[in-house]
C-alpha cells in the first residue's frame, strides 16, 4: 500500500488559545458556536460557545472540518469530522485537505490518524512535525467501498433528520422503519466459548492465531488474547464481516459489532447469524441499533438468551438509512 505524509494530503492549521476569545458555557443564539476541544469522544469536546462574530473569522470552520485532538493524555490523536460550524482550541488542529474531499473520505481519515494513536503519549503529543509526519494511506488507496457510500447524496432534509453528533445510549428513534421484529426473526443466536482450557497467546504468533473477542465498549479493544484457529472447533470459527454483540459487563454489555478479521468469540459474546443474505452495510445498521437497546439491559440484566433474542429490530431499512448506518459505524471506529 502506498502511504504518504499527513501533510502531504492535508494543510495542519492550529486552534485558538482559550485567553483569545469570550466563553460561555451555553449556546446563547445561533451566533455563538462550540468551541472544541481535546476528547476521547466527539459528543464531550465541546467545551464551551463563542461568539462566531468575536473570532478571526479564519479561525471559524464549517460542518464537515477534519480535526485531531493534540493534547491530554486520553484524549491525544483522536481525530473526527464536525457536525457543525466550530472553533478549535490552541489543542486541537485542523487538516484541511490540499485537494477536494468528500465527507466519506474525510471521515476514512479520521479513522486512520486516530488509528496511530499508539505512537504517541502525554510526553509525546502529535504536535508540529510529530503531527505533519503521520503516514497515511494515498488517496488512491481509500478502500472501494468508502469512496462509493455516497455515490447518491443523501438529500439535506434527511442528513438533518439524524444528529450524529450524540451517540448516546438512547434509544434508536424507528419512526422511519417498515416493521419491527423480535432479533430471532432475523438472526440465529451462536454462543461462544469458555476461556477454560484453551490455550492463549497475548501475541499473535503466526497466520494460524486469531483473536479471541471479549465484551467491549469499542471494538478495538475488544481482543482479549489470540488463539490457534487449529485447536479450536470450526464451527466456532467466525470469518471477517460476522455481526456479534457483548452480552455481560457493566461497561460491555450490548455493543454490537462487525468482525474486520476470522475471530473465536469468548462465552460473554454472542454471534448473530443471518436467516437470509445480508450485505455488510445492512450488517453495520443492525449493529447500530442493537448497540441502541443498551440502555435496556445492565449489570444485573443482561442481553443475553431471550433478552437479546426478543430485541426488537426493524424488518427492512431504505437504503438512506443503510448509509447513515455506516457513516455512524466509521465514527464509531474512531472512538
Amino acid at each position: 500500500m502506498k502511504m504518504q505524509r499527513l501533510d502531504e494530503l492535508f494543510e495542519v492549521r492550529n486552534g485558538l488559545a482559550s485567553q483569545e476569545v469570550v466563553r460561555f458555557p451555553h449556546q446563547l443564539n445561533d451566533n455563538w458556536v462550540p468551541y472544541i476541544r481535546p476528547s476521547f469522544r466527539q459528543e464531550t469536546s465541546i467545551d464551551a460557545y463563542v461568539n462566531k462574530f468575536l473570532v478571526p473569522s479564519d479561525c471559524l470552520y464549517p460542518k464537515d472540518t477534519l480535526y485531531v485532538s493534540t493534547d491530554g493524555q486520553g484524549s491525544h490523536t483522536y481525530a473526527y469530522v464536525s457536525v457543525s460550524e466550530f472553533v478549535p482550541n490552541s489543542n486541537v488542529s485542523v487538516l484541511i485537505p490540499l485537494a477536494e474531499m468528500s465527507l466519506d473520505e474525510k471521515l476514512y481519515y479520521a479513522f486512520c490518524v486516530t488509528k496511530n494513536r499508539f505512537k504517541f503519549s502525554y510526553g509525546r503529543k502529535p504536535k508540529g512535525d510529530k503531527l505533519k509526519e503521520i503516514m497515511l494511506p494515498a488517496r488512491n488507496e481509500v478502500p472501494a467501498f468508502v469512496k462509493g457510500i455516497f455515490e447518491e447524496r443523501i438529500s439535506e432534509d434527511l442528513l438533518n433528520s439524524i444528529d450524529l453528533s450524540t451517540l448516546s445510549d438512547k434509544a434508536t428513534d424507528t419512526s422511519h422503519f417498515r416493521d419491527h421484529v423480535p432479533l430471532s426473526e432475523l438472526f440465529d443466536v451462536e454462543n461462544g466459548v469458555a476461556a477454560t482450557g484453551l490455550i492463549r497467546s497475548v501475541e499473535k504468533k503466526n497466520e494460524n492465531w486469531i483473536p479471541f473477542i471479549r465484551p467491549s465498549y469499542r471494538q478495538s479493544t475488544s481482543i482479549d488474547a489470540y488463539v490457534n484457529k487449529y485447536l479450536i472447533p470450526q464451527e466456532k470459527i467466525y470469518p471477517k464481516g460476522t455481526l456479534y454483540v457483548s452480552t455481560n459487563g457493566q461497561g460491555s454489555h450490548t455493543y454490537s459489532y462487525v468482525s474486520v478479521s476470522e475471530f473465536v468469540p469468548n462465552s460473554d459474546v454472542a454471534v448473530l447469524k443471518p436467516k437470509r443474505p445480508m450485505t455488510l452495510r445492512e450488517k453495520l445498521f443492525y449493529a447500530m441499533c442493537i448497540s441502541k437497546n443498551r440502555f435496556k439491559f445492565s449489570y444485573g440484566r443482561k442481553p443475553k438468551g431471550e433478552k437479546l433474542e426478543n430485541i426488537m429490530l426493524p424488518l427492512s431499512i431504505s437504503q438512506v438509512y443503510n448509509d447513515m448506518a455506516l457513516v455512524d459505524y466509521l465514527r464509531k471506529l474512531s472512538l
